[in-house]
């Protein structure tokens, strides 16, 4: 599946290293004091918000199960947002049925 760089979390995390690295470069670059803090400023703000952006996407909600089954069955956590555990328990089990009707087909 092809992802757009900016929708893919990995991505947007491997270009905020990249702009830490920048920021680190920067403060070794041979220039004045201001120049290298400012630069090193501007690298720093672009990794923070791409980390941001980055757990935005992380966190997204869906309210269909199948795409949270999925997400289960790649190895990730999902959280489920409940009232109570009568509701938790209620979302547990459609995910475990929808598991074995997927699995029997």
């Amino acid at each position: 599946m092809n992802h757009h760089r900016t929708r893919n979390p990995s991505a947007l995390r491997e270009r905020a290293s990249a702009h830490r690295a920048m920021a680190l470069a920067a403060l070794r670059n041979d220039s004045s004091l201001s120049v290298r803090l400012r630069r090193y400023n501007h690298h720093m703000s672009s990794a923070r918000a791409l980390e941001a952006i980055a757990e935005r996407l992380e966190a997204t909600t869906t309210r269909d199960p199948r795409t949270a089954l999925s997400w289960l069955q790649s190895g990730q956590s999902v959280h489920i947002d409940a009232v109570n555990l009568a509701d938790q328990l209620r979302h547990v089990r459609a995910l475990a049925t929808l598991e074995t009707g997927e699995a029997a087909q």
